[in-house]
């Protein structure tokens, strides 16, 4: 199997691998990239301001597949809305997996929809390894999982309303809750103190 060449190669075979319907477009604003995230279900839109150029955002959530072979009874069924797939201006490389919702849910559906994202992107790590055959596909990147709540409840919008752990947000277990922001940039995703 070859080896990867550089960064770019990683976001161009996730671009030739998914459907286009289940990749977010990303816009240009202000000299900046920017996406709307819209969770038809929920009725909701959250826009992630500053991603960096090197970026795509995919909808987790359009992966069915598992609803056809899994019973679901640990919630195996379940995925995140949205991942994030990027390397910032000092090449660190990020995945972070996002669930959009409405009102509120209990902590234990949003773990197991966040760690539905984690083994989607496992998924198409394997089959970049094995189809594109490039051995470190998807590999170094450093990970975040992400809540954004109570996107429809139009009371108390604030800018600054983070809720998160004292630990690192780098497991589904510890994941960075957002509530009521309907604008956020990509740096608070990664570090919400940045």
């Amino acid at each position: 199997m070859g080896g990867r060449i550089n960064f770019v190669n990683d976001i161009q075979i996730l671009q030739e691998m998914l459907v286009r319907r289940a990749q977010v477009r990303l816009q240009q604003r202000h000299n900046r990239l920017s996406v709307e995230l819209t969770d038809s279900q929920a009725r909701t839109t959250v826009e992630i301001k500053g991603l960096p150029p090197d970026s795509i955002v995919i909808r987790a959530e359009d992966f069915k597949n598992p609803l056809t072979i899994f019973n679901g009874s640990k919630g195996e069924r379940k995925r995140a809305d949205f991942v994030i797939i990027a390397n910032d201006e000092s090449q660190r490389k990020w995945i972070i997996c996002l669930e959009t919702k409405g009102g509120n849910k209990t902590r234990t559906e949003v773990v197991q929809q966040l760690k539905g994202a984690y083994c989607f992107v496992d998924y198409c790590r394997c089959i970049g390894k094995s189809f594109w055959e490039y051995e470190e596909f998807l590999e170094g990147y450093q990970y975040r999982f992400v809540s954004v709540v109570r996107l429809n409840d139009p009371s108390k919008r604030s800018t600054e309303n983070f809720y998160y752990t004292e630990k690192l947000h780098d497991r589904p277990e510890v994941f960075l809750k957002i509530s009521r922001m309907f604008s956020i940039h990509f740096s608070k995703l990664i570090n919400p103190q940045s």
